[in-house]
């Protein structure tokens, strides 16, 4: 569920996270002069790659922790790899396909070199493509990044990776971190360095969370059963206060706030069912979005005017491509078997 949280999370920054001329759409509430309503929910949700990493160390680490061995537990990691490598490349050849007939602005698929860059991860039609090489690294480096978190306690943990998190935020923030030529090897290693980093410390923490049993150890202080009226409080006042602060430090503090409530919330069936669905399509959406407003179809959501209908709109579409990526997955997959028991 926590996965379909983030996914919608991901939609609305990149739809309603903006203010004055760059707002999409006819906003109805607006907060002040230039400010919607929106913009409050967009900013919010800056929190989603920070809670998908919170997500994928909590399951790096449990993964560690249900097999008997670790090398079992990395090879069950790397064993996922591939099959999401194929999401994505089916992605990739549907939206060129689909570029070469609506012959789209942005030159998508572009040259046949073009295209197989993107294939191998080298370049991007899409912006929200680079957390793939990133979360890659990840699962391939777990058993080195996630070490010092086996090391060390787990309220330590806590507190070191939001540390590491302002430090890296200053040094963003100062331009304090050396650059590299443009369209070299060394550029690109040190980019997706620097990509790597940034989720890096929403990873141990989340490994540390598995690692210290927080839920269980919370759950017996706050009591969550008797206590509903009081998290959605706390997560309404949590809403507030990160839209009057907009500060991007506290992004990663808020999304763990954020990860640790949404899990404490006692949810009704049907928003269950709703978090779920978006979590079974979670990755498509984030493959495919971008597309709809601001790559290939540039517009095309915002003709749905108001915020409401904007976000319904883009999940029709993403949802529809995810079923259609989905069928053809499911081909390929039965093709590789069949020919595997040839």
């Amino acid at each position: 569920m926590t996965k379909g949280m983030a996914i919608l999370c991901m939609v609305v920054l990149h739809l309603f996270c903006r203010k004055g001329t760059d707002v999409y759409g006819t906003p109805l509430l607006w907060v002040s002069p230039g400010v919607p309503l929106a913009y409050w929910f967009g900013f919010y949700s800056e929190i989603c790659v920070h809670i998908y990493s919170i997500c994928a160390g909590y399951a790096l680490y449990r993964g560690y922790t249900l097999f008997s061995e670790r090398g079992r537990a990395y090879i069950s990691s790397i064993h996922r790899l591939p099959r999401l490598l194929l999401n994505y490349w089916i992605v990739v050849c549907l939206f060129s396909v689909v570029g070469l007939l609506v012959r789209s602005q942005n030159n998508i698929p572009g040259s046949f070199n073009d295209f197989i860059l993107n294939l191998f991860l080298i370049r991007s039609y899409n912006g929200a493509w680079w957390y793939l090489n990133t979360y890659i690294l990840l699962v391939v480096l777990s058993p080195v990044l996630l070490y010092p978190i086996r090391k060390a306690s787990a309220e330590f943990s806590v507190i070191g990776s939001l540390v590491i998190s302002v430090i890296w935020y200053v040094l963003n923030r100062f331009n304090m971190i050396p650059a590299f030529p443009e369209q070299t090897i060394l550029s690109f290693m040190f980019k997706e360095f620097q990509n790597l980093m940034s989720i890096l410390p929403a990873v141990w923490i989340g490994a540390a969370i598995c690692k210290g049993k927080f839920f269980d150890r919370i759950n017996k202080k706050l009591k969550a059963e008797k206590n509903q009226s009081r998290i959605l409080i706390v997560w309404i006042l949590l809403f507030v206060v990160t839209n009057i602060i907009e500060k991007a430090v506290f992004v990663l503090p808020c999304a763990v706030l954020t990860f640790i409530l949404f899990n404490f919330w006692i949810k009704p069936e049907w928003v269950k069912q709703v978090f779920l669905f978006l979590g079974k399509h979670s990755t498509n959406i984030w493959l495919s979005h971008m597309f709809f407003y601001l790559v290939l179809f540039k517009g095309l959501v915002q003709k749905a005017l108001y915020p409401v209908f904007m976000l319904g709109f883009m999940m029709i579409l993403c949802i529809a491509t995810s079923y259609v990526v989905m069928a053809i997955e499911k081909r390929v997959l039965t093709l590789i078997q069949y020919y595997r028991n040839v």
